[in-house]
């Protein structure tokens, strides 16, 4: 048999409306949630919450979309988007986070891109020889 994804519209998983799931949910392939998911959701690639759908755990995803209803926490490695239906009681952690008008969102966002952090560690060299500096100033200025 090939490869079961012959096409890019096959690479996604739908999770239709009347499904109730329980437990944890792992993906590696794009998934549009329609149903109800109750448990955490560990995924690779991309996630969408459709308007009809909801999840009561925390979500971990590269790239996030929320148009439904989610009582947790969304981890996204890549971007969080909150469309205008979103409805979030929880906090949001990701380098890139796009929240519409007209989403109810009840938490806190908190984006720590990993090139800012990489960014910085030079900088606390540069503090460091700048401390020296002014230290060099003043001796100068003793003259």
């Amino acid at each position: 048999m090939g490869n079961p994804y012959d096409n890019a519209a096959d690479k996604l998983s739908v999770l239709g409306p009347t499904l109730v799931f329980k437990g944890e949910l792992s993906a590696d392939e794009d998934l549009m949630l329609k149903g109800r998911v109750e448990g955490s959701i560990n995924h690779t690639a991309t996630l969408r919450i459709g308007k009809e759908g909801s999840v009561v755990g925390n979500i971990t995803a590269k790239f996030i979309t929320v148009e439904g209803r989610v009582e947790g926490d969304l981890h996204g490695s890549g971007a969080v988007t909150v469309k205008e239906s979103a409805n979030i009681d929880g906090n949001i952690f990701s380098p890139t986070v796009s929240l519409l008008e007209g989403a109810n969102f009840n938490g806190s966002i908190e984006m720590k891109k990993k090139r800012a952090e990489a960014a910085q560690a030079p900088r606390s060299g540069d503090s460091a020889s700048q401390e020296s500096r002014p230290a060099a100033r003043t001796a100068s200025g003793s003259r």
